[in-house]
């Protein structure tokens, strides 16, 4: 098989993988009584560098801000993110996620991989995980190498 060839396939199981494991995110969301919504909403205020406003989570979720709104009020009601003012705009309310917000999002990001990769690495010998390991850490430094 020719390297283009093996190329795809490996690029296309790393989706696949990483669509398994976020699927398993949004059922350990639900378990943490979180929408999916409110999951990746709250993954995505607690992971960029400056609290983004109402109305930039609306244009990106592509929703109107009143549904925004709902969905930032349900997760203030849970203690997850707080609204604060704009220092340079009184119109506009940035989101920021609480304590107790990043702490979930840090439980759901371990568990989602650990819980996930655990089962199907149970399936596996010990040999077979000690070669994907090797594997996966070649491809990851000629990646990082390449860019």
């Amino acid at each position: 098989m020719d390297l283009q060839k093996n190329a795809e396939r490996v690029a296309d199981y790393i989706r696949r993988c990483n669509r398994i494991i976020h699927r398993k995110s949004h059922e350990l969301a639900k378990s943490y009584n979180l929408t999916v919504d409110q999951y990746h909403m709250l993954f995505y205020i607690g992971y960029i560098e400056e609290s983004p406003s109402v109305g930039e989570l609306a244009k990106k979720y592509g929703k109107a801000q009143n549904t925004i709104s709902e969905k930032i009020s349900r997760l203030e009601e849970k203690g997850l993110v707080y609204k604060k003012p704009d220092l340079l705009d009184r119109r506009v309310c940035r989101v920021c996620i609480t304590d107790e917000g990043k702490s979930l999002v840090k439980t759901i990001r371990k568990e989602k991989s650990n819980k996930a990769v655990f089962s199907a690495l149970n399936s596996m010998e010990e040999r077979e995980i000690e070669y994907l390991m090797i594997s996966l850490e070649k491809l990851l430094n000629s990646l990082e190498k390449g860019e």
